[in-house]
């Protein structure tokens, strides 16, 4: 299925964070993963968390019924990555725990692009994903 326009940002940024879970997923040297799994969190994990939570679903539940199931899924899922991200940087994740996160992070990301970016899709007329589109480019130039 072809990704809306409103939706393409953060598409993207999820090849990202595909290329970040790949790497804990198949890391060696846990220091080494924890420093890089934090760089791209500093860099575009936390931002676009933020751009999801503060502008893709509030603007979703201003037009539309949300999923709630599947939103729900995304904050829990939300949280427990940004859980890791703090743990990360006391540097108490463990190579085992860094596979996980890894884990984590590409069944969240698969699971937003499969399940609730279409829900959303389904759920959103024309009007709002135009209107969806212009917030999240804002907020993605904001940084």
């Amino acid at each position: 299925m072809k990704r809306a326009k409103a939706l393409k940002p953060l598409s993207r940024e999820h090849l990202v964070a595909l290329l970040a879970a790949r790497k804990l997923r198949q890391a060696d040297d846990p220091a080494a993963a924890g420093r890089e799994f934090l760089s791209f969190w500093e860099e575009h994990g936390r931002h676009h968390f933020r751009v999801e939570e503060e502008v893709l679903l509030p603007g979703w539940a201003a037009a539309a019924e949300l999923d709630r199931p599947g939103v729900a899924r995304m904050l829990e899922e939300h949280l427990a990555i940004r859980r890791e991200a703090v743990r990360a940087r006391e540097g108490e994740l463990t190579l085992p725990e860094l596979h996980a996160l890894g884990d984590l992070l590409h069944d969240h990301v698969r699971f937003e692009e499969r399940e609730l970016f279409v829900a959303a899709e389904a759920a959103l007329g024309p009007t709002a994903l135009a209107r969806l589109a212009v917030a999240i480019e804002a907020a993605e130039a904001a940084g």
